[in-house]
């Protein structure tokens, strides 16, 4: 992953937050939902860079396999009261994918995993303060992790 560019890195991240919401919503699993993903953006914008491909998959299939272990770490942090099935789909599943990549990765800094986070919560995020919600949750798992 060494030879990924940070563009590139965030976006296979932008891509697994996809992917992974795809997956949340669907009931699909992530290969099928990633098979179709690539296929439709491929038909849309192009071939994505192998690599970029690669990275999102691991990230996501990460995601997934890891999901009870993420899951409880971002539950920790969450208000009391609150549930991560209470959270808005997109927002969950960035805060996953991100959560997973801050507990078993070593890809990027803390800090580029959470700027990313943020950023494409700007983006995608179905409230205007996802992205803040975001960042308050990851700072609080990466302090967990000692990054």
């Amino acid at each position: 992953m060494g030879n990924l560019s940070n563009p590139e890195k965030k976006r296979a991240r932008e891509h697994a937050y996809l992917i992974a919401y795809q997956t949340d919503v669907s009931g699909f699993s992530p290969q099928e939902v990633a098979e179709t993903y690539w296929e439709e953006l491929e038909e849309e914008r192009g071939k994505e860079k192998k690599e970029v491909k690669e990275l999102a998959e691991r990230l996501v299939y990460g995601t997934f396999r890891n999901l009870l272990e993420v899951d409880s770490e971002i539950s920790k942090h969450l208000k009391k009261g609150w549930v991560i099935d209470r959270l808005l789909p997109m927002d969950r599943s960035i805060l996953r994918v991100a959560t997973y990549e801050l507990l078993k990765e070593e890809i990027s800094p803390a800090e580029a995993v959470i700027n990313d986070a943020v950023e494409l919560a700007k983006e995608y995020g179905e409230d205007e303060k996802s992205y803040r919600f975001i960042n308050a949750i990851l700072d609080k798992v990466k302090r967990d992790v000692g990054k």
